[in-house]
């Protein structure tokens, strides 16, 4: 991806975040715990992609929390990479599954939706 993009894995992990769970921001340990990385790995993580113009990060006033916000700059390079993307699932992922294949997802899908099943469920166990 980075070759075609720009962004590593990561980045785009950031990014996409950012936009989908956080409307363009998001609070730096939310952002941690959707990525599931630790703080320090993600903190190093954001002043690379800081330095390159990609997001920004303010302090909160109310506590010690940090808001982790895209910048114009991050929102382009997403919009840019998101059709990459895409066209790299379909041909790695998608393509490749057989007719019985999504006949069997479809099948999980909808039934995930109904929630009814056929097999008696299992409890959990903490």
């Amino acid at each position: 991806m980075s070759s075609h993009t720009g962004l590593s894995e990561g980045d785009y992990g950031v990014l996409d975040r950012l936009v989908l769970n956080g409307d363009g921001s998001l609070r730096q340990q939310e952002l941690a715990d959707s990525m599931d990385w630790d703080k320090s790995r993600l903190s190093h993580h954001l002043t690379r992609m800081e330095k390159r113009r990609l997001v920004a990060r303010n302090p909160l006033d109310t506590d010690r929390g940090v808001q982790v916000i895209i910048t114009s700059a991050g929102k382009s390079a997403l919009d840019q990479a998101r059709p990459v993307v895409a066209k790299a699932i379909r041909q790695y992922f998608l393509e490749q599954l057989t007719d019985q294949d999504m006949e069997s997802i479809t099948r999980m899908a909808e039934r995930t939706k109904t929630g009814s099943s056929t097999r008696p469920r299992l409890p959990f166990k903490d």
